[in-house]
């Protein structure tokens, strides 16, 4: 494995994905990029619904412009937002993405989970099998799970009856063509 390599302020300067092979970033910032537009969320937190909305559709825009663009090819990305509202961040391979070989993603994180974020950097936002299977296993720990493609997010929230009786809501949504260029139409 590949030594842990990091700047003075503590931060990895050498990423890998699960599978130990290194990569590129083009934005060494793409977290924080993020982490901007999730405080924007809690901004506008107490306004109107419609604002609210607008910045929940921006972060997760932001999630899959980083997944497109901050490396040196699209790779999943993954976005946990635990009991604490902190976020933690990991990037994968273009199909796959873990904490596995950036462990430090995952330090402090306070379960329940309120939102389990990741994209499908080809294109489709869709729950694939091995999403499936990672819902089945965290689902009772988690409110909410998003999977971000081109355009388009699908959302699955948690849910209880008043007996007691878990059921899931599922929501697709979709922000509008996006153009080669990342902008949209």
């Amino acid at each position: 494995m590949m030594g842990k390599e990091v700047d003075n302020e503590g931060r990895r300067t050498n990423l890998v994905d699960f599978r130990d092979d290194a990569f590129e970033e083009l934005l060494p910032d793409w977290k924080d990029i993020i982490e901007l537009k999730y405080v924007l969320i809690k901004h506008y937190a107490s306004t109107n619904g419609t604002e609210m909305k607008k910045a929940i559709d921006n972060f997760h825009k932001a999630i899959w412009e980083m997944s497109t663009t901050a490396f040196d090819k699209p790779r999943e990305i993954q976005v946990v937002i635990d009991g604490n509202d902190k976020l933690h961040i990991s990037a994968g391979n273009p199909g796959y993405v873990t904490f596995g070989g950036q462990e430090e993603g995952l330090a402090g994180m306070k379960f329940p989970l309120k939102e389990w974020i990741h994209t499908h950097p080809f294109g489709q936002a869709f729950w694939s099998g091995t999403d499936m299977n990672t819902l089945n296993m965290y689902g009772r720990f988690l409110n909410s799970a998003t999977v971000i493609g081109r355009g388009e997010k699908q959302s699955v929230f948690f849910r209880y009856d008043a007996d007691g009786n878990d059921y899931h809501e599922y929501i697709q949504h979709s922000w509008g063509h996006l153009v080669e260029t990342g902008e949209e139409e």
